[in-house]
């Protein structure tokens, strides 16, 4: 593998969304966020942040009250990857002429902008096509 493809990465977020998800998918029972930031090893503050939107996304729901925490919104078969990286991804430029305000001396001529947008729209559809199911490896519970 080139030295440049292993820079291409999601952010911190999604990977954590990504293992909060797993975790979940794992378990019968709501999960307390301090449970999980303790199970995770996850900052509780990042953790909190995270959380929140994968609920607004109703990806996860969260319970109040003495059997409260955080839970799937629906089965694990129905949550895709690609869904998950789209509500936590704030800006997913792979390069900056793809983000707003670019000031790069090629555009609006340049090629570079277009490749680019194809294979993230490549990366997403891969993503689409894997649900959170398919990555949570069965019977495991991170202690």
């Amino acid at each position: 593998m080139n030295d440049w493809a292993s820079e291409m990465r999601l952010n911190r977020a999604s990977d954590y969304a990504l293992r909060i998800l797993m975790l979940l998918a794992a378990e019968r029972e709501p999960v307390t966020v301090d449970a999980i930031s303790v199970r995770l090893k996850l900052v509780k503050s990042h953790l909190m942040k995270i959380v929140a939107k994968l609920v607004k996304a109703e990806i996860l729901k969260s319970n109040r009250g003495r059997n409260g925490g955080i839970s799937l919104g629906r089965p694990a078969e129905q949550i895709t990857l690609g869904e998950v990286v789209r509500t936590i991804e704030a800006d997913f430029a792979v390069v900056e002429c793809m983000g707003s305000g670019s000031r790069c001396v090629f555009l609006p001529g340049c090629r570079l902008k277009r490749v680019m947008h194809d294979a993230r729209s490549a990366f997403l559809a891969e993503l689409d096509g894997r649900t959170l199911d398919a990555i949570t490896p069965p019977g495991v519970r991170p202690s």
